[in-house]
This record gives C-alpha cells, structure tokens and sequence, in this order.
C-alpha cells in the first residue's frame, strides 16, 4: 500500500463529526495549555517584579539587554527547527509514518545543537563584545557575554524539546517545558534572593537564569526518550528536506526580531539610557498579558494545522481558527481596556516607584497585540502549510520598516517613538499575513463579528 506524502494537501470531504472532534481537540489542548499559561503569567509577573526591586533600575535594564540577546541568539541557534519539528511529527503521524518522525526529532537536534554552539562561540568571539559597546552603549553586558553564550546553548535545546512535545499533541508537557518550568524555577532563585535581602549583580542574576534553564533541560530530555524511542515505523526524511523546511522559518523568526521586544530594545538601548531601557523592556512585558490568549492558541493550534492541511480539511481548519480567534479577542480586548485607562498605576503596582512614566509604551504596543490576536493564525497558518517564504517576505519587509522607524523617531520621540514605530509595523504584518493566508491557503483566520464561538464554547 502506497504511503501517502504528508506535504500534498488533497481535499477530502470529512463526516459530520470531524468538526465537532477538532473543537474537542483544541478545547482540550486550550484548557492544558491555558492552566498552564496563566500559571506561567502569574509567575513571570511575579519574577519580573522581584528582579526590578532587586536589581533596580540600571542593571534590570542590563538584563533585559542580555536576556534580548539570548533570545536572539537562541533564535539563531535553532535555524527554524523548533516549528519544522512540530510540522513535521504532526504530519508524519497524520499520516501513518512514525519512522520519519523519529528521523526528524533526530534531525533536529542534531543541527540545533550545532547550530547553537556556533552563534554561542561567534558571541564569545567578539561579536558578543561589538554589540555590548556599539550598539548597547552598556559597561555591565560585557562582563556576562561568555554566560549569556552558554545561556544560549542551554535555551535552544530546551525550546526544541519543548516543541517536540508539541508535535506529539501532548500540550502539557510542551507547555510546561515552554517557560513554566523555568518560571518556577526562577520564582524560588530570585524569590529566595529577596527574602535573604541579597542585591545579586547582573552575573549572579544571569547566573540564576542558566540554572534554571538547564534544569528543566535535563527533566525534558529524560521525558522524551521513551516517546521517540517508540517510534516505528515506515517513513524517513532527509537532511536537506529538513533544512529547506527550517530556513525559510529561520528567516521569518530572525525578521520577526525586528517586529517584538528585540531590535527595538536594542535602539532603545543605543540612543537612550539604560533607565529607559528598564522602562520600554518591563511595558512590553506586560504586553504580554493582551496577547496571553494568541499564545495560548499557538501553542495548540501548530499541530493540528500541519495535521488538517495534510488531510485536506482546509473547510474544517478554517471554521475552527476563526472560532478561536473570535474567542481569544474578548479577553484581550478587556485587558487592552485596562492598560489605556490604568496603565500607569499597573506599572507603579507591579515594578515599583518610576516604572509609571512607561504607561504610554505599554498603551501603544498593546494595541498591535490586539489586532495581531484578532486577526489570528494566519502567520502560524502559512508557516505550517509550506509558504514559509513568503512567510519570510512579509516579516522581513515590516522588520525593515519597524526598524527605519524606530532609529528615526528614537532620538527626538524617545521611548514613546520606538514604540509607536514598532506597533504601526507589527499592524501591517499582521494584515499582509491575513490576507496571504486566504491567497495561498484559501482560508482566513480572522474573528467572526458573531458571539456564536464563544457560545459554543459554553455549550461544548
């Protein structure tokens, strides 16, 4: 019997049941991945505002570089592996060959693991230090670059083993390893600094980070020996099948750095001091909030996307984004709500005296998150359907335009101007991939002006 190709996408009409069995599957992953996220929120919340009272407002500002930093290098150091494992496990297994799915968790950490030793060792070269004293103006980042390279090693195979529990659909454990297993572990280091009245320096705090990455490292990787190790099968899959699937993402996750809390910093950082640096880094943390319920579902919805693509329900795949994106709207929106009106208060409560005046950063970057919620998966879409070029083209092409921006409107507009660059450009991006999504796909994944979702929902 011929083995079929999970990349060909060939419409198949479904029974009745089958949306009703994908809106069980996502309820199901939502709730895993949504007790576990706002878990996670509440810790980070927690953690951010014990590390602003321990560090104060200069070296906080120093970490958040050096975390910008990390997340960059991590980014790097994956090659776009960590989406190209869960597309690749979800339609391998949707399809019957467990034996390629093997090959590509093989596959992929064998390149991550290469790939992240190698932007970790051109950091430790100099790269580390030339961005340290040209492009942060920072003396503090310097001393910690040799940390922050093996915090990047440490990071990038923890994220692609987190993905590839998100592969097999087991969100829990996908979630867990995500960041809230590093969320506990950081809330008891730096807590535990806190309560001893400790002032750690900016090593002792990236320190802290390391540990608590790799520990939650050497528990994913124990997990996930029994799972692949029981994958038999037919199927396998190439080296070269694997990186003309990662690069194109690699790209678009290196673009996408110029489009969230990343290059913007990074121009922060240059052109003001590191004090507002602190402020535009903890705004865009609480960010985080509105966009809470868009995480949520790219946790879940990466699967079952690459699944149903690869099965031909595109119909069934549409009905169920567009619901999820109508339900995840409504608590963003609230929390949108609360910003503009209490923005400054929120600041002062969570991070503590002189973190109000970043209550018009927080304003400005919350309003793209809600527009990016509301337009939905599109972006995840493409990128699990086979158009990561394009993908890249669209992310690219607003990264540039965020850029220009921010670097023309920071010296006179300060933080108050990067932000407003950043969001015009994240707006964009997430209009083109809405409509590039319904060009290639033949699906939109935008919210319905229709309480029907959210009322299924409760009938469900």
């Amino acid at each position: 019997m011929a083995i079929r190709d999970p990349e060909l996408s060939v419409e198949a009409p479904r029974p009745p049941s089958a949306a009703a069995a994908i809106r069980r599957r996502l309820a199901r992953g939502s709730a895993t991945v949504f007790i576990g996220m706002t878990a996670g929120t509440l810790l980070t919340l927690l953690v951010n505002a014990v590390l602003a009272r321990l560090l104060g407002h200069d070296r906080l500002g120093a970490y958040f570089l050096v975390f910008s930093l990390v997340t960059f290098g991590t980014t790097i150091g994956q090659l776009g592996l960590d989406r190209t494992v869960v597309r690749l496990i979800s339609a391998s297994l949707g399809t019957g060959q467990p034996g390629r799915a093997r090959r590509a968790i093989l596959i992929a950490f064998g390149l991550g693991t290469v790939g992240a030793v190698a932007v970790a060792a051109i950091l430790v070269a100099g790269l580390g230090d030339f961005l340290a004293d040209r492009v942060y103006h920072s003396r503090a980042v310097p001393g910690v670059i040799t940390l922050a390279a093996l915090w990047i090693i440490v990071n990038a195979l923890l994220s692609l083993a987190g993905e590839t529990f998100r592969g097999f659909q087991r969100f829990w454990p996908a979630t867990f390893f995500s960041g809230l297993a590093v969320d506990i572990l950081l809330a008891i280091g730096f807590g535990g600094l806190w309560l001893a009245g400790a002032r750690p320096s900016l090593e002792q705090a990236v320190g802290v980070s390391i540990a608590a990455s790799a520990i939650a490292l050497v528990v994913a990787a124990g997990m996930l020996v029994r799972p692949v190790a029981q994958l038999h099968g037919p199927g396998t899959v190439r080296v070269r099948k694997v990186t003309s699937i990662s690069l194109p993402l690699l790209g678009t996750s290196v673009a996408s750095f110029m489009l969230g809390t990343g290059v913007d910093l990074w121009v922060v950082g240059h052109f003001r001091p590191a004090s507002d640096v602190a402020l535009y880094g903890a705004a865009s943390r609480l960010v985080f909030f509105v966009a809470t319920p868009l995480i949520i579902v790219s946790q879940v919805v990466p699967p079952i996307i690459a699944e149903l693509y690869a099965r031909g329900e595109r119909r069934q795949l549409e009905v169920a984004l567009r619901n999820v994106s109508t339900v995840t709207g409504i608590p963003a929106a609230a929390v949108l709500v609360a910003f503009l009106i209490a923005g400054g208060p929120i600041m002062h409560l969570v991070y503590g005296p002189g973190f109000a005046a970043g209550a018009t950063v927080l304003a400005i970057l919350s309003v793209s998150r809600l527009v990016a919620v509301c337009t939905g998966s599109s972006g995840t879409t493409l990128m699990m359907t086979g158009h990561g070029r394009t993908m890249f083209a669209i992310t690219l092409g607003s990264g540039l335009a965020a850029l220009s921006g921010e670097i023309l409107l920071a010296p006179g507009y300060g933080i108050t101007g990067v932000a407003a660059a950043t969001s015009c450009a994240q707006i964009a991006q997430n209009l083109l991939q809405l409509v590039f999504a319904r060009i290639h796909v033949g699906i939109w994944t935008h919210a319905r002006m229709s309480l029907e979702p959210v009322l299924e929902l409760i009938r469900g």
